[in-house]
């Protein structure tokens, strides 16, 4: 392979040494031509490629066809289930460059990682693909000669159809959100309301529910006083039978090992233990046991901030939810977990480690930075465009941060920039506006190839910002 490589550079192609590797008579590497990144391929199998030959070589773009060729020749480059890994942690990447920092970052730690995470949402936003998303995984792992194995997490699915395409691309996870299946207004009802509306659910429910819970003492939970069941009942029945019914759905479905994650954290109110344990007692007893299960927590999981809440109510709920979890056999899963840094020592100590965490933009805000440290003009013109546009993404996001407390960009000089990111106001507009940044191309052009340019520092930016997520999570686990 040392011939592989002084061949590429003799092509005057910059080659990342970790990523040479040969498998059934073919030896590939990521290399770079100028700031184009492509896969050089040489052998028996070359053919299976799409690119152009130079001399011995097959220089081959970095496409969601090559991909699935290299991940064919290398099984290590291709997502896989987390299953029987405690700690699992969640690497959203909406620009398709953070992979490789993301493998540095999680070198030092027992954590495995979802390198491939995107919502419909993010894919919506960014106009991207499943497929493009786990290609630029792929690649990223071969990159760093990464392989300890990798998932892909088809996040905040609501449909079967979402489901499907998520399964057709490749993923390895699905998270189901059951958000439009919860009947959040039922929560406030007066309990005049809800004994009218309990009485209007179809008689089979209404028995089901009664048979088990009512004068029947749970573990952890208890007994349910009637009010309160038909409560639950009226949020999270709908919620289960759409749970049940995905799940038979991904089984019948899928074509290898899919771990199922499922979201009752989309909601305006927090999930009450006696709600958690019904909603998994209840998947328990149609025979399913999901791999995590995402509660809303106690606080504020705002995007791109740190935890909003008092830390030793959310300690004491924590303790309970995970309770529940061990009950009945998954992980619990911390969404919006970007920053969070103030609950990991709680969620590390409480959970043991055996934890899914979840985050995404923060890596999209590590790249802003590199903007703003080395092109001050460029980042300048995307802070106003996303003060401007902020209420247009706030259709997509919940946030709380105020406008206000930022301070007039024009009064700043260009040294002081990057402080502009540590700051939550100014951090969170940044942070949910990059769908609308992305699709301009006076922006989009300009800070890819600055990426590019700087990718060594974007990664370096990476294995510290992840890593402290990773650092704060495992400091608490007792070896």
């Amino acid at each position: 392979m040392s011939d592989f490589r002084t061949t590429l550079e003799a092509l005057g192609l910059f080659v990342y040494p970790k990523s040479i590797d040969e498998a059934e008579g073919t030896v590939c590497a990521i290399v770079r031509d100028g700031k184009e990144k492509l896969l050089a391929v040489s052998g028996a199998k070359e053919d299976g490629f799409s690119g152009t030959k130079k001399d011995s070589v097959k220089l081959c773009p970095l496409t969601n066809e090559n991909a699935v060729a290299m991940m064919a020749l290398f099984p290590y480059t291709k997502p896989q289930s987390h299953r029987g890994h405690p700690f699992t942690i969640g690497l959203g990447d909406r620009l398709g460059l953070a992979t490789p920092g993301h493998v540095r970052a999680i070198a030092s730690f027992n954590a495995f990682p979802i390198f491939a995470q995107q919502s419909i949402r993010e894919l919506n936003l960014t106009h991207r693909t499943f497929a493009d998303v786990i290609a630029s995984a792929a690649f990223g792992v071969m990159q760093e000669g990464y392989k300890g194995g990798y998932g892909a997490d088809g996040d905040h699915l609501k449909t079967k159809d979402e489901i499907s395409y998520a399964l057709s691309s490749g993923c390895t996870m699905i998270t189901l959100d059951c958000s439009e299946h919860i009947n959040t207004k039922a929560a406030s009802f007066s309990d005049e309301e809800v004994e009218a509306a309990y009485a209007q659910l179809p008689s089979d429910i209404r028995a089901h529910y009664e048979e088990v819970y009512l004068n029947n003492a749970q573990p952890i939970i208890g007994a349910l006083p009637a009010p309160d069941l038909r409560r639950i009942v009226l949020v999270f029945w709908d919620a289960v039978n759409h749970a049940v019914e995905c799940y038979r759905h991904i089984e019948a479905t899928r074509s290898v090992d899919v771990d199922f994650e499922l979201s009752i954290d989309e909601t305006l109110t927090i999930t009450t233990p006696a709600e958690h344990f019904v909603v998994a007692n209840e998947l328990s007893l149609a025979g399913i046991t999901p791999d995590s299960v995402a509660p809303h927590f106690s606080g504020e999981f705002e995007k791109g901030i740190e935890y909003a809440g008092n830390l030793e109510d959310f300690a004491h709920d924590f303790v309970v939810h995970q309770e529940i979890a061990d009950h009945f056999g998954y992980k619990l899963s911390v969404h919006s977990g970007s920053d969070k840094f103030s609950v990991f020592s709680t969620v590390g100590r409480v959970t043991q480690g055996h934890v899914h965490v979840k985050t995404a933009g923060t890596n999209w805000l590590e790249a802003v930075a590199i903007l703003a440290e080395h092109d001050p003009a460029l980042y300048r013109k995307a802070h106003k465009f996303a003060l401007e546009h902020r209420s247009e993404a706030e259709k997509y996001y919940h946030v709380s941060t105020d406008v206000r407390e930022i301070t007039n960009i024009d009064l700043q000089s260009d040294a002081y920039l990057p402080e502009y990111l540590k700051l939550p106001a100014s951090r969170q507009t940044m942070h949910i506006t990059y769908g609308l940044l992305l699709a301009e191309s006076w922006f989009r052009e300009p800070f890819f190839s600055l990426l590019a340019e700087h990718e060594e520092d974007y990664y370096t930016k990476l294995v510290s910002h992840i890593g402290k997520h990773l650092r704060y999570v495992t400091a608490e686990v007792k070896q």
